[in-house]
């Protein structure tokens, strides 16, 4: 019998052993920088790159260096593993496109999916995937467009497409069978109250746009500001605090104002080419983000309301990706692009972004990857938090910030992030 163990075969099945390892490491590393932040099966995301910042602190825990992903199809959770889930870890809560969520409480997220069999109907589970998903109305809705809920989450008024015509519907899904007032066609733009009892609306009438405040029903309307501003988009941020904002466009100067409802005083607190804020949670302070002529994305800015003084951030991002802890006004979290994809070749960039931010982006021309940041407005500190493979929009904190809510614009899925541990209740 020929003897197979010579040293030449030895030597000849060493090196394809090396080689295919070899390929087999490769091929692992260019999947992992080819999905951004998600390593060996997809299931665990790679550890943030050497020379990035420390991980930040929130409530005295640090999010793991390799924090757990749970597709929606592991789920639900036993309460047990839930409460166990390391700091950082991104649930996926629903598969299907999404058109509006809303977080609720200290527990729970509601949202309306847009899919073909459950069109405009509203669902309901925890935001740490410890149940089932529940249908809690099968009112249809054609083509949501966004829904603006009240902080109870009791009430929304849903915009929809219909026939090319954007309407607008007032639900109150608090009983069995949602009740339901549809609005006037010359209302643009809508906010509840802080305390979900009243809602303040613009009423467009052509040389006019007025704004108007009225119980959270629709009823007992009164105007409050006369304002022949066109294209306002409205936010009521305290009782005595509404913030008035114009349409962002890198091809036009914004505005961001306040309005006191009481006294009617009206201030300006930033201006800039595509400009889009978000506020703290006290209405003391707006992150805002700009654009230069060509739509390059400039730093991230704060402006303190009281004192008018701004500060900068080394974050390039639209300042919609952003929300700020409920507990704690000057800590906020941002999506900020560490990548983009064109819809055209879809060839994809690192550091440099496509011209046209933010208009094609809420176009939908352009994808960004983002990296999880977490903003100290008072100090100034940026730190990064956890990468992503997903392009985060709509975020949004349960009150006690133990999760952040979020859309993934690519896919419509619905996503809610770890950051701290919170108690097991009976």
């Amino acid at each position: 019998m020929e003897n197979l163990l010579t040293r030449r075969n030895v030597i000849v099945a060493g090196v394809a052993i090396a080689i295919i390892i070899g390929t087999l490491v490769w091929f692992g590393l260019k999947n992992g920088e080819e999905r951004d932040g998600v390593g060996f099966l997809g299931i665990f995301p790679s550890a943030a790159p050497s020379g990035a910042p420390p991980s930040p602190t929130l409530g005295g825990e640090t999010p793991q260096k390799t924090p757990s992903v749970f597709p929606g199809g592991e789920l639900p959770l036993s309460p047990e593993t839930a409460r166990s889930l390391p700091i950082g870890t991104m649930i996926r809560l629903s598969s299907d496109n999404i058109s509006s969520l809303a977080g609720i409480g200290t527990t729970s997220v509601r949202y309306h999916k847009n899919i073909p069999e459950n069109l405009g109907h509203l669902f309901e589970r925890r935001a740490d995937g410890s149940d089932e998903e529940r249908r809690i109305s099968n009112f249809t809705i054609p083509q949501v467009l966004r829904a603006v809920w009240a902080p109870d989450g009791k009430r929304a008024v849903v915009f929809y497409n219909l026939d090319n015509q954007i309407r607008k519907l007032l639900i109150d899904y608090s009983t069995t069978t949602p009740r339901t007032n549809f609005l006037p066609d010359s209302v643009t733009d809508v906010a509840f109250s802080p305390d979900s009892k009243s809602l303040v609306f613009i009423n467009d009438l052509g040389d006019s746009q007025n704004i108007f405040i009225a119980t959270s029903d629709f009823k007992n309307q009164r105007r409050i500001f006369d304002n022949n501003v066109p294209g306002f988009e409205i936010s009521w941020l305290t009782a005595n605090n509404i913030a008035l904002k114009t349409k962002s466009s890198y091809g036009a100067r914004g505005f961001l104002y306040t309005l006191n409802p009481s006294t009617g005083a009206f201030n300006k607190i930033a201006d800039g080419l595509g400009l889009d804020a978000v506020w703290n949670p006290d209405g003391s302070g707006s992150l805002y983000s700009t654009s230069d002529t060509d739509g390059n994305l400039l730093n991230l800015k704060f402006v303190d309301v009281k004192t008018g003084n701004v500060k900068e951030f080394g974050v390039k991002t639209i300042a919609e990706k952003c929300a700020f802890l409920r507990t704690q006004k000057n800590i906020a979290y941002c999506g900020a692009p560490r990548s983009s994809t064109s819809d055209v070749g879809g060839l994809q960039t690192s550091d440099v972004f496509p011209l046209g931010i933010p208009d094609d982006w809420w176009k939908g021309k352009i994808s960004f990857r983002d990296n999880f940041v977490l903003i100290d407005t008072s100090t100034g500190k940026v730190s990064d938090f956890i990468p992503t493979s997903f392009d985060v929009t709509s975020p949004k904190l349960l009150s006690d910030d133990s999760h952040l809510l979020f859309r993934d614009k690519s896919y419509g899925n619905l996503w809610s992030l770890k950051l701290k541990r919170v108690l097991i209740t009976n």
